[in-house]
């Protein structure tokens, strides 16, 4: 698969998406598609690393204007059958943003 990244700038606070990010079953629900995650490095409000059994990335969070500049990375081999890793981390973005966020 190699390294795929896809950003947004979510209307939430760094505080909120730091919460549901940083917590393993919470990070979970967006990344299952990658396999069982564990936290693996944690930098306060800035960076979360994670493990699946199938891939391996980074949740970055930055304040941005009016919300939080969120990077998902992800570095691994397959994702569930029928999705791409990009795909996997589109929809991750889009469930962390409760709403249609902006690709800016």
């Amino acid at each position: 698969m190699g390294e795929l990244t896809d950003s947004r700038t979510l209307v939430k606070s760094v505080p909120e998406l730091w919460a549901e990010c940083s917590e393993p079953g919470s990070l979970a629900r967006h990344l299952g598609a990658f396999g069982e995650i564990r936290v693996t490095r944690l930098e306060p409000e800035t960076t979360v690393a994670w493990e699946g059994d199938a891939a391996r990335g980074t949740v970055r969070l930055e304040p941005s204007g009016w919300g939080t500049r969120v990077t998902l990375t992800a570095d691994g081999r397959t994702v569930a059958a029928g999705a791409t890793g990009a795909d996997v981390l589109a929809t991750a973005l889009e469930s962390l943003g409760g709403l249609a966020p902006s690709r800016s």
